[in-house]
């Protein structure tokens, strides 16, 4: 019997003595920490979006993209990931990226991405592309105030709480004799687990509440405006034995993207993109593209209606251009659907082709 209360009240002692687990939680205990889910580089590149105007935006996490031009299944996929961010702030805290630097910020942007695709004409198209967002009027990570009421309420709770726990230790610790310790054992653990109890309760309303102040302020700023910048290069490549590839280079690729909210429901775009195109089968070529877009809606829901031209002598002459409308369709916080119709018209207008086009975008957390 004595060896017996000996271990009790060593186990007593260790749980005393051992560390509470009660971070402050931050923006990264529940995200999302993004205004949009926009397309990758690499498939804005290979014009498989639905909206060849996209919307500017940077990702914090690994993110898959599928295209679909038609119900035949194709090799459409593209991945893409931001290394800076991964490597540097992806942190329980922000303190770490609130303090750094505007141009450690800007590089925290940049997203290396990668995608293969099967055209309507069957041949096999490679792309790898880099971007950059070079502005952004919100970013909800770098917002100290909007979390600061929140945060304070919760460390005087927190302190309360925590404050009770180590009164209680204290007292048991003062009690003057063995027998006595023992005889409030078990009153003194209903307390223990009750002020545990409550300080799990008080961390998890307060994930709650940081996550509603985080999805308000996205939803307020869904049409920020952003001005992104890429280089890509795309590939053809054809499987000419079971364990090599033939890639021939297609295209070098260069481009500026952006985007400014008009209220709380309009985004205006626009993109141009600089292209020199080098085959083995025909001499060096360049190409212009521009577009401008205009859309409606909220973080959710929202459509748009774009007009891009596309030519291999300048900007302003007419030679291919496209009418498209669809759009977004964001039905949890990391998955989108994303629609599309083309319009494709020739010289003097006359009309050539429709193609409809669908996407999901899926971040990997």
């Amino acid at each position: 019997m004595k060896n017996r209360s000996l271990f009790y009240l060593i186990w007593v002692m260790v749980s005393l003595n051992a560390p509470a687990q009660t971070d402050i939680p931050t923006l990264n205990a529940d995200k999302p920490l993004e205004f949009t889910i926009p397309a990758s580089a690499a498939f804005d590149l290979l014009g498989v979006t639905p909206a060849q105007v996209t919307k500017p935006g940077n990702i914090r996490d690994f993110k898959v993209d599928w295209s679909f031009a038609s119900w035949r299944l194709k090799p459409n996929i593209a991945i893409q990931a931001q290394p800076v961010w991964e490597l540097l702030y992806n942190r329980p805290k922000l303190q770490k990226y609130q303090a750094a630097s505007k141009l450690m910020k800007t590089l925290s942007t940049l997203d290396i991405s990668a995608g293969t695709i099967e055209d309507e004409n069957l041949t096999r198209r490679l792309a790898v592309a880099t971007k950059i967002t070079l502005f952004r009027s919100h970013d909800a990570l770098d917002e100290p105030d909007l979390f600061k009421n929140a945060t304070q309420r919760f460390e005087q709770q927190q302190k309360s709480l925590l404050d009770m726990r180590r009164d209680l230790e204290d007292s048991l610790r003062k009690t003057p004799n063995l027998s006595l310790y023992l005889e409030n054992r078990t009153l003194f653990l209903q307390q223990l687990q009750g002020i545990e109890a409550q300080l799990i309760a008080l961390e998890k309303g307060q994930k709650e509440v940081i996550t509603a102040l985080a999805n308000t302020y996205l939803k307020e700023h869904w049409n920020a405006s952003f001005l992104d910048i890429a280089v890509g290069r795309s590939y053809n490549y054809f499987k000419d034995q079971l364990d090599s590839l033939n890639l021939q280079r297609d295209g070098l690729s260069v481009w500026v993207n952006g985007c400014v909210g008009l209220g709380r429901k309009w985004l205006l775009t626009g993109v141009f993109r600089y292209t020199t195109v080098s085959t083995p089968l025909r001499p060096s070529t360049r190409e212009f593209f521009g577009g401008i877009s205009l859309r409606y809606g909220s973080p959710k829901f929202n459509f748009f209606v774009e007009a891009l031209n596309r030519d291999d002598a300048n900007l302003f002459r007419f030679k291919a251009v496209t009418i498209a409308y669809g759009g977004d369709w964001r039905f949890s916080k990391n998955v989108m659907l994303s629609y599309g119709v083309r319009t494709v018209y020739g010289t003097n207008f006359s009309f050539k082709q429709l193609v409809p086009i669908a996407s999901i975008a899926c971040m990997m957390r």
